[in-house]
């Protein structure tokens, strides 16, 4: 692909800097709850399908007491404390069932923070339907770094502290920031074991609505994003769920949602 206008190399982060670089605001975006491990003060529902998708749309609070009652082929994802749990209709749920098996949001919540600022992403492992486990592709360790293979709309805690994460780190790569209106393309590079690379403010300005098609060299196709600045980062949990949910950010909610997903179901499979 030709450059159009001007195309600028951006240096490898190394992971210091960019830890620094990322600031209080990022670093404390979903905020690490508190020793008290209370991070949500209601359940709230993150994903809903079915017939009584419209009963629980995402977004909905719920009190730890609530039931739901669901039709045949609804799925409805509840966030709360203790991490997230998917109930399957036909059938009623009392949401403060102590039936399934839950893992603690504030260990997954550490962990998925803890990895901030790294220079190679961890390799992670998904529940088999054999047994035991087997290998996945990276996740991404942050809810606020970009994924360089998903489009759509991406929320921004601070706009100057948003990284680039690519999810096959193997070897080197390249990728190329196009600008839809006047055609500007800045290149990136990432070297072999590096996932990392702060995005180019310079040549890439950032600020609600910008809208930049990301074309890497080891992704099947290129994909758009469009920018949502965030006026403040969340203070918690139940703050950024709301955030992602509300400004239709569905990739970072997505990753929200999995990162603390313990692979339990109520209800029918």
């Amino acid at each position: 692909m030709e450059k159009a206008m001007r195309s600028v190399e951006c240096k490898t982060v190394k992971s210091g800097k960019l830890t620094a670089r990322l600031g209080k605001a990022a670093l404390g975006a979903l905020l690490l709850v508190g020793v008290s491990g209370t991070a949500l003060a209601q359940n709230m529902v993150v994903r809903s399908t079915g017939p009584s998708a419209s009963s629980y749309p995402a977004g909905k609070k719920l009190p730890a007491n609530a039931k739901l009652t669901l039709k045949n082929l609804d799925m409805v994802t509840v966030l709360s404390k203790s991490g997230t749990r998917v109930f399957k209709g036909p059938g009623t749920y009392s949401l403060n069932s102590t039936a399934s098996k839950q893992t603690s949001s504030t260990t997954r919540l550490a962990s998925f923070i803890s990895n901030r600022g790294s220079s190679r992403a961890r390799t992670g492992a998904v529940r088999s339907a054999g047994v035991g486990v087997s290998d996945a592709e990276p996740q991404n360790p942050n809810l606020w770094f970009l994924d360089v293979t998903k489009g759509g709309k991406f929320c921004v805690a601070d706009a100057n502290a948003l990284v680039l994460w690519r999810p096959d780190y193997t070897g080197s790569a390249t990728a190329s920031v196009v600008e839809p209106v006047n055609g500007t393309v800045t290149e990136i590079a990432w070297r072999k074991g590096n996932p990392l690379k702060s995005w180019p403010l310079d040549s890439a300005p950032l600020k609600d609505g910008a809208k930049y098609q990301l074309i890497g060299s080891n992704v099947d196709k290129s994909v758009e994003v469009n920018f949502v600045m965030l006026d403040e980062a969340p203070q918690n949990l139940d703050d950024a769920a709301a955030a992602l949910i509300a400004n239709g950010c569905q990739s970072q909610l997505d990753l929200l949602v999995e990162t603390l997903q313990d692979g339990s179901t109520d209800g029918q499979g």
